[in-house]
């Protein structure tokens, strides 16, 4: 179903008008006492979450926060602590890549090799379509012993000796296989056609446009920094991976109210044309087929994508030690869900899933707190 004829389009401009007016002005939260805070509220206190909650709705935004930025004392976490993305931010690669193909700068068959010098031939071959799908059969640069080169780089060109001797490990197209490495040369190939790095590609012509002025690929200040806290291998304490610069592949970092901003951006129009939307958040490949009553999962470009109990979505998910992220949107209801934490997967993951059922289920919703 085309997102801008759907029967519901008016519930998916609610999205856009519910989470942040054109001038970047919030909503005013939903009061504290309905039903679904009061629900977020008990299910974040089962789980002992330690992060921030936005749910948008046509009829408000509600807002959740709990625990603290990092060791146990410090400032309490709130919407506007900035979190590690992980995996999440490959969904603003994305967008990026689209503005340059909506300026006619790039094309979704373009090899890399087109764009990128320096890259074996078999990868150079690879088209931008099938990086921005993980179909490319490229691997994963973000291992242990690059990590001291990650954490130099400050742009993605940086760090193309990371992988410029890297090749297709089955032919690309045939198939998903989930790669950073595609994504960080998606990243090369925005700094090499616009001549910016991919962070101040960003700001401006992302972030700024969509009013996140919490965003950006270095964690912030620490007043704001949501640190991220690991039990990998021990007691809890902070992770280094959760603190690093953030590159294409992932790592950024935002607020739970920027990336409500970011979904509106999208839905309203203000970051691509709508066609070009339209191909970014419909099925492009198959990620994991159907097993064991669990449904097939899909995959646009640099997008999740598909349909849960009948609702359709699109976002991204983002993990690593001591950072979990969920966001989705689901335009025809006009609802979008973020959920951020500062802990090691799936702590957001499972508050995600099942605030998610809450909201589609009204007997969920009603009965979700038990009586005392």
């Amino acid at each position: 179903m085309d997102l801008f004829t759907c029967k519901k389009l008016g519930a998916a401009a609610a999205l856009v008008s519910m989470a942040v007016s054109a001038n970047g002005t919030r909503q005013p939260d939903r009061p504290a006492g309905t039903p679904l805070a009061r629900c977020i509220a008990f299910e974040a206190n089962e789980l002992d979450f330690s992060g921030a909650i936005s749910i948008v709705q046509p009829q408000g935004t509600t807002t959740w926060a709990r625990g603290v930025l990092g060791q146990a004392g410090s400032p309490g976490i709130g919407a506007e602590s900035r979190f590690n993305l992980g995996s999440a931010s490959k969904m603003f690669t994305a967008v990026a890549v689209a503005q340059l193909i909506d300026a006619g700068k790039v094309g979704l068959s373009d090899p890399i090799g087109l764009h990128v010098k320096g890259l074996t031939p078999e990868a150079a071959a690879v088209t931008v379509r099938q990086l921005l799908t993980h179909g490319s059969g490229l691997g994963n640069f973000f291992s242990p012993e690059n990590v001291p080169a990650i954490q130099k780089g400050r742009t993605a060109s940086d760090l193309l000796p990371l992988v410029a001797a890297d090749k297709p490990s089955y032919p690309p197209g045939s198939r998903f296989q989930y790669s950073n490495t595609g994504f960080l040369l998606l990243g090369i190939l925005i700094e090499r056609v616009s001549g910016q790095s991919h962070g101040q590609y960003l700001d401006q012509h992302l972030f700024g446009p969509a009013r996140m002025v919490a965003s950006g690929m270095a964690p912030g200040p620490a007043s704001t920094q949501a640190v991220g806290m690991t039990t990998r291998d021990g007691p809890l304490r902070p992770a280094r991976e959760a603190a690093l610069r953030g590159n294409p592949a992932g790592g950024s970092y935002s607020t739970a109210t920027d990336m409500q901003r970011f979904f509106a951006a999208l839905l309203g129009g203000q970051l691509t044309t709508a066609a070009t939307f339209k191909e970014l958040i419909s099925p492009q490949i198959v990620a994991a087929a159907a097993k064991n009553g669990s449904p097939q999962l899909e995959y646009g470009l640099g997008f999740g994508v598909g349909t849960v109990q009948g609702h359709r979505w699109f976002g991204h998910n983002g993990g690593a030690p001591g950072a979990n992220v969920e966001v989705a949107a689901y335009p025809d209801d006009g609802i979008a869900v973020v959920v951020m934490s500062n802990r090691d997967p799936p702590t957001a993951t499972v508050l995600f899933r099942k605030l998610r059922a809450i909201l589609f289920d009204p007997d969920l919703l009603r009965s979700c707190v038990p009586t005392r």
